[in-house]
């Protein structure tokens, strides 16, 4: 029918359609002249499903139909959609046809001769579909992925209970353990999992990305419980789902004597226990309450996270020894083939950013290694004396200023909050948006804004004393700036890992980490702080 309706187009309008260019070189090449017939037919063939799948050509088509057509096609739209099509007189055929073919365009290609051009047209779009990739709600990236298996064969294998998962700080051990956990309460219905930590910022995070993982992977509805700072739940009825609760609120619990039932009916509840920055479960205290939540079921597994698996700079310290014994001495880490460090891999990957260590100088008294930290007292007038140095505040407030008008977004880890508080303070006198953050005087809502327009990038500079060492996520942060000294290879660690999001995170290619103490080798090399306590532990 195509071919009848194209005959009242004159040889010019075909022409037009094949292409003039075309049809002068090739008479030019054949030293021949086309006639209609062939012109009609090269439409047909080039261009044949586009006049009648094409809205705008379509309705040219329409046009120059004879009424005769237009009735015959209006006809077969009304045998088959006759409810749907109002009757109109043959002068407003046209309009009612044009209309009905956008409406049902399949049925037009149809009726115009093409059902089976159409047919594996849908056939080949279905097979484009089939390959296409699909995304997921809660992925993983494949070191995740195998960390993940190596666990879970730990678990299912029993011959442990405990086990320590060791990932840098920046790669994901939150969603790695997040899917662990939402694994093992898809498997166990009555199963209740507790995750410890802390610091409010750490419960917080536990919190938000849980929700989050359970919304994309989990497979029932159940309860998120917040046990900690000033959330004001019971502990009596938690008998299954996810609870997060603070450490030192979790302990305050185990003394009471009017919560000492509530906490010994949770007990029994328990059956998965994760504890972020595990580095400190050998603390007293925490560790008390670990025992209690595995000792009463054996089957109780215990997994610890962390970026930094030891707690001194010594080789073979007892606290490290105590750490590594506490996880039975199973250690699950990234290991990639071809890379000395898995930090490379991940650097390349751009699931990190190449860190670029850089040392502050100042003019004043450098303070030596073994005089700063000899006891708590001196170490508090140490950092109070290095909080008023004018040299070393005027250094500082020089790069932070370079930093920041390079475009940079900027976390300064401060003496103590008196210098978080006067180092914001000289930079908004400079002209420089800074925000202090301290637990004296923020709240949490405080602390959330602050922490949020810095995220946005409202403010660029947010300088704190002791809050944002761990539990801070804010991938446009590329500069850190440690202006505390320390001696913790597991402090400098964290504090050099707020910067080091990398591009697939929504970080970036490169970071830069400035800091006053240099005398520390580990200190200056991620991959050297990453493998640090290696020969203390046995890789799964």
């Amino acid at each position: 029918m195509l071919s009848e309706i194209l005959e009242s187009y004159s040889e010019g309008e075909l022409a037009g359609i094949v292409g003039l260019d075309v049809i002068h070189d090739y008479q030019k090449l054949t030293d021949s002249v086309i006639e209609k017939p062939k012109l009609l037919t090269a439409v047909i063939c080039l261009h044949g499903f586009s006049i009648v799948s094409d809205s705008e050509q379509r309705a040219k088509l329409i046009e120059r139909m004879t009424e005769e057509q237009v009735s015959y096609l209006y006809d077969k739209f009304l045998a088959e959609h006759g409810d749907q099509v109002e009757l109109v007189q043959n002068s407003r055929k046209y309009e009612a046809l044009t209309i009905l073919a956008d409406k049902w365009p399949e049925r037009f290609i149809d009726i115009l001769g093409y059902s089976e051009s159409l047919q594996i047209s849908s056939e080949a779009s279905r097979s484009i579909h089939g390959i296409q990739n699909q995304n997921c709600q809660y992925p993983m990236y494949p070191y995740q992925r195998e960390v993940v298996n190596k666990i879970q064969s730990l678990i299912y294998g029993g011959e442990t209970g405990r086990c320590l998962l060791h990932l840098p700080t920046g790669s994901g051990k939150t969603r790695t353990a997040m899917n662990i956990a939402s694994q093992h309460l898809r498997e166990n219905e009555s199963g209740l999992v507790l995750w410890l930590a802390d610091t409010s910022e750490l419960c917080s995070q536990a919190v938000n990305e849980f929700s989050n993982a359970w919304q994309a992977i989990g497979n029932r509805e159940l309860k998120i419980y917040s046990y900690f700072s000033d959330t004001n739940i019971s502990l009596g009825g938690i008998d299954s789902g996810f609870l997060v609760a603070g450490l030192q609120k979790l302990n305050s619990t185990r003394g009471s004597k009017s919560y000492s039932i509530l906490y010994e009916k949770l007990r029994a509840h328990v059956t998965f226990i994760i504890f972020d920055e595990a580095h400190k479960a050998i603390a007293t205290t925490y560790a008390k309450s670990v025992n209690d939540m595995i000792n009463v079921n054996n089957n109780t597994f215990f997994l610890g996270l962390t970026a930094t698996p030891g707690r001194t700079l010594e080789n073979n310290s007892v606290e490290d020894e105590k750490l590594t014994n506490y996880f039975e001495s199973n250690k699950v880490t990234m290991r990639v083939a071809g890379y000395e460090s898995p930090i490379q891999y991940l650097v390349e990957e751009r699931y990190l950013a190449k860190a670029n260590f850089l040392n502050i100088d100042y003019d004043g008294n450098k303070i030596l290694l073994s005089e700063e930290f000899a006891d708590q007292k001196r170490s508090d007038e140490i950092r109070e004396a290095l909080s008023i140095d004018d040299s070393r505040n005027l250094e500082l407030i020089e790069v932070i200023t370079r930093e920041h008008n390079n475009g940079s977004s900027i976390i300064v880890f401060a003496c103590s909050v008196e210098h978080s508080r006067s180092l914001a303070s000289m930079l908004a006198l400079s002209g420089i948006r800074a925000y202090s953050l301290d637990s004296k005087s923020d709240n949490g809502e405080s602390r959330r804004f602050k922490i949020a327009d810095y995220s946005k990038r409202n403010v660029r500079v947010i300088v704190n004393y002791n809050i944002l060492t761990a539990g801070f996520d804010a991938p446009v942060t590329n500069v850190a700036i440690i202006a505390r000294p320390t001696d913790s290879l597991v402090q400098y660690s964290q504090m050099a890992g707020r910067a080091m999001r990398g591009e697939l995170s929504g970080g970036n290619q490169s970071c830069r980490i400035y800091t006053v103490r240099d005398d520390i080798p580990a200190f200056t090399s991620v991959i050297q702080a990453f493998s640090h306590w290696d020969n203390l532990w046995t890789e799964v």
